[in-house]
């Protein structure tokens, strides 16, 4: 039986909350519904138009802002672009030293997802069934503000229970299959299964944007 006891190291000092933190989410906000925020390939309405937001899409993940943090560069297709942090509103409670509410992690050779639902988790693996889990920790680092922890387990299968560790660090990180960006790399290690097969260290990007996105 796994017990539910989240650990919240994650008290913040009163500086650290008067900066934004990177990456963040935002919501569309002040285009018309007959319109689009369009994505440009470069921060200025000279950029090419390379994609469009709908006029209420929500959870949009700003990688970070340009010099006057006036544009946000985005995810869009395979690569990226720029909108206009004007026609954005930025979701509560993401100071720099916050703890990144992750929704998904991943990583190539091998692939490997991981989606988050506070407190639920769900691993995705070739040749492996998916396995469901959670997280029971969360952990910032003692001397940065840009490092977390996030530790839990997997539901006990014929294998044995199995525990993770995410290891988490807010800086550009790419996924190493297209030209798409992300804010947050990982390590996520597994250990505890009864198949050695099953454990051992993956590396990756976090998204705070939900599955799909």
């Amino acid at each position: 039986m796994i017990r539910l006891a989240l650990a919240f190291c994650l008290a913040a000092s009163p500086g650290w909350a008067t900066v934004d933190g990177w990456p963040a989410l935002y919501d569309v906000a002040g285009v018309a519904s007959d319109d689009v925020l369009n994505v440009r390939s470069e921060p200025g309405a000279a950029g090419d138009v390379i994609g469009a937001l709908a006029p209420d899409a929500t959870d949009v993940e700003v990688i970070r802002p340009n010099g006057d943090e006036s544009w946000g560069l985005v995810n869009t297709g395979e690569g990226t672009g720029w909108v206009s942090l004007a026609f954005l509103a930025r979701q509560p409670g993401q100071w720099a030293g916050s703890r990144p509410a992750v929704r998904q992690c991943f990583g190539t050779e091998p692939f490997w997802s991981l989606d988050y639902a506070e407190p639920a988790i769900l691993l995705s693996m070739p040749d492996r069934a998916d396995r469901a889990g959670l997280i029971s920790g969360l952990f910032r680092s003692a001397s940065r503000i840009d490092r977390f922890v996030y530790s839990g387990s997997f539901f006990p299968t014929e294998t044995g229970e199995q525990n993770v560790v995410l290891a988490l660090r807010t800086e550009a990180c790419s996924d190493g299959m297209s030209d798409r960006v992300y804010g947050i790399g990982v390590e996520m290690f597994l250990a505890g299964s009864g198949d050695p097969t099953e454990n051992g260290l993956w590396s990756g990007c976090c998204s705070l944007a939900p599955p799909g996105r």
